[in-house]
């Protein structure tokens, strides 16, 4: 009988699907900006101590993109995202943010809504014992920049949603150089990241560099463009100092209002990239003179290839701006499998713990040490009573002929690798950082794991490659779910 209920009910499901993909829909836009950055001085995070700010390089936006896809009067799904420039989303800021907007949007359903961070490392502390401190002083308290965050957020969310208009949609790829692979193998066989190339025994790149770029963008019934969602796999985390920064998506947005209209909305994604980043491990002076050359920051030179980029991608996509996109978009709850610590790992962080007990004071690094070894022992301990299991809610969308798929973590790229791949859709676009994990846990590859160093050590690894192949199946699982029409017949190992 349940085996009956099963097949009925998987048989109304595609059924359901198949009409909502196949009908003649309506797409709605709405779009909005809010500046989060606080005028005072704040706590900066994204590095092992806290720094107060001390002025503002570039302002720190959250940008908002709302679609709704409808057939006639009949609302077939929903979205709301909202790409901050925020290092990663905290544990507790997206519920806190859905809580405190869902009054404003009483007919969208407050689930279809997530935050994505484009991790700069120059943004504001969240949490207000993030870095072991009671207070920070005379700075802007990360419990006052939370309500101030979540009051402008709300407000282009507000906004984003209530002024949505039927409009329409192109999308395409591109390529930018901006991240490269940042972990340095050498001849003993270990990694490090951003280790020294400059050395006798550095051997290798360990990993695939990415430089793809995503572009999806929206119109209004006039097809003049509203709305661009770039994604692309690099940690925007070129500026450091003590100065607030939203990095080199500051000089992205610069470029194209200046090109193509100030009233653009857009966001910034960030695919998986949890080994790379925008830091050169080699060719530094060649890169450092060409800048020289075109008198621009790295940041700038970012900017301009991005935005080069769009410029190449969207002459071509606006042969084929679509009004009539089928959208869907799920949510799914799933467990991954813990990564279990290793007893040995467990006595090295017990000694470590210790060490630093024993200090009449912590300072600067080592309470981030503390609370990332401190962790391990937690694990092991916890993992005595019952095998570990970590939540995750995972967001996977249909609009047309492009598949968007979320997670929590900074991601190594061959585990996006493995998603496109495998993806029915046309164009798969991949954000991670989007909804909370603690401090943004890195997935590393076996590899990795085997090489060591910092990302692919337990620290800092909370799921390891098993949980990370349930992530890539779970997730390719979502997509085609959306892609019953496919009928893809399983592929030859």
């Amino acid at each position: 009988m349940q085996k009956i209920i099963f097949i009925v009910t998987l048989f109304l499901t595609t059924c359901s699907l198949l009409t909502s993909q196949s009908s003649a829909t309506e797409i709605l836009i709405g779009a909005a900006s809010a500046d989060i950055t606080p005028d005072e001085p704040v706590p900066l995070t994204g590095y092992r101590s806290v720094r107060i700010s001390t002025g503002i390089l570039s302002r720190c936006k959250a940008n908002v993109l709302a679609i709704e896809s409808r057939d006639g009067e009949h609302v077939i799904d929903q979205a709301i995202l909202v790409a901050c420039d925020l290092c990663v989303i905290r544990p507790g800021i997206q519920d806190g943010f859905r809580k405190y907007v869902a009054k404003r949007l009483p007919d969208f359903d407050i689930t279809k809504l997530f935050l994505t961070a484009t991790h700069t490392h120059a943004a504001p502390v969240l949490l207000q014992d993030r870095y072991n401190e009671k207070d920070y002083g005379d700075a802007m308290q990360p419990k006052e920049y939370v309500p101030f965050m979540f009051e402008r957020m709300a407000e282009a969310v507000e906004k984003a949603w209530n002024e949505r208009k039927l409009g329409a949609m192109a999308w395409g790829l591109g390529n930018a150089v901006v991240a490269s692979n940042r972990r340095a193998v050498f001849s003993n066989g270990k990694a490090k990241m951003y280790g020294n190339t400059n050395s006798s025994t550095f051997r290798r790149i360990e990993g695939f560099q990415d430089h793809a770029v995503d572009f999806l963008c929206f119109y209004d019934d006039q097809k003049k463009l509203k709305s661009i969602a770039i994604t692309l796999a690099c940690p925007s985390q070129s500026v450091q100092g003590s100065k607030l920064s939203a990095d080199f998506w500051h000089d992205v947005r610069q470029l194209i209002h200046e090109r193509h209209g100030k009233d653009i909305t857009i966001l910034g994604f960030c695919a998986p990239a949890g080994d790379q980043s925008p830091h050169l491990l080699y060719r530094k002076k060649s890169e450092a003179r060409m800048d020289r050359l075109r008198k621009l920051t790295r940041t700038q030179e970012f900017g301009r290839r991005i935005a080069n980029s769009f410029d190449d991608v969207r002459e071509v996509i606006e042969q084929d701006i679509r009004s009539d996109i089928p959208m869907t978009h799920l949510v799914d709850l799933i467990d991954l499998p813990g990564l279990k610590v290793k007893k040995s790992e467990y006595e090295i962080a017990r000694k470590i713990c210790d060490a630093l007990d024993a200090k009449d004071k912590m300072v600067g690094p080592d309470w981030w040490t503390r609370h990332f070894y401190g962790y391990v022992l937690d694990r092991y301990e916890a993992q005595q009573k019952a095998d570990p299991l970590y939540p995750l809610e995972l967001h996977t969308i249909r609009l047309g002929d492009v598949a968007i798929a979320t997670n929590p973590f900074e991601l190594y790229v061959d585990y996006g690798v493995q998603i496109q791949a495998r993806s029915p859709a046309e164009q798969t676009i991949l954000i991670q950082l989007a909804a909370p994990l603690d401090f943004g846990y890195y997935v590393p590859t076996p590899r990795a794991i085997e090489a060591g160093g910092y990302s692919a050590e337990v620290t800092h690894n909370l799921i390891g490659p098993k949980g990370a192949q349930i992530l890539v199946d779970e997730t390719l699982r979502s997509i085609n779910k959306l892609w019953p029409e496919s009928e893809k017949k399983p592929a030859k190992p």
